[in-house]
């Protein structure tokens, strides 16, 4: 608003000068007393200004770098070789001879018309009898062989994924507009007045 009055002023300030040019040889003539004025069309006067726009806003997008995988392989042990290995007992039936000690019993009998419980001795006697007998006793052991080994594979993460902040930049256009800085009017500019028009 400034420099737009500032133009408006110097405009009018060159119009005036202009007119004063023009007139100033007739202004002290004899049929005008004093100073005469007259009031002229004053042109309008225009200017060109040159402004910046903007067309679009800046603004953010969010890009996603995706997660990068792998496969890593590894060696297992499938089997150790290690192999334990039994074998049982063995028994043997046999028959031994055996003497039973002499040993006291209760008997019921029948005397003098009633049961009574009597003390009977059983003597001791020699008798053939059947027992296992151990062979060989049982046995554990561990036989080795070879080793067998495999591979495997596994999906392992190399990389996470990653959020990547993109900024777009505003997107401006310069425009020219034209402007009246003065409009059209009028101003009042010396004129010269002839004598012979007061004789």
């Amino acid at each position: 608003m400034r420099f737009t009055y500032t133009l408006w002023t110097i405009a009018m300030g060159a119009s005036l000068a202009l007119a004063l040019s023009a007139t100033a040889p007739h202004a002290g003539e004899k049929g005008c007393q004093g100073q005469c004025y007259e009031e002229v069309p004053a042109p309008a006067y225009s200017a060109t200004f040159k402004r910046r726009v903007e067309i679009e806003p800046g603004a953010y997008e969010i890009a996603r770098e995706p997660s990068l995988y792998g496969r890593a392989t590894r060696r297992v042990l499938l089997d150790s070789g290690v192999e334990w290995r039994e074998r049982p007992a063995v028994y043997k039936t046999v028959k031994v001879r055996q003497h039973l000690k002499s040993r006291v019993t209760w008997e019921k009998r029948w005397i003098d018309g009633k049961y009574v419980m009597c003390k009977v001795r059983v003597p001791g006697k020699t008798v053939w009898t059947h027992r296992e007998v151990l062979v060989s006793p049982a046995r554990r052991w561990k036989e080795r062989s070879a080793p067998v080994y495999g591979t495997v594979e596994k999906r392992i993460l190399l990389r996470p994924y990653k959020n990547i902040a993109i900024y777009n930049r505003a997107r401006h256009a310069y425009v020219r507009e034209r402007v009246v800085i003065q409009p059209e009017g009028t101003v009042w500019a010396p004129v010269s007045v002839r004598a012979e028009k007061y004789r």
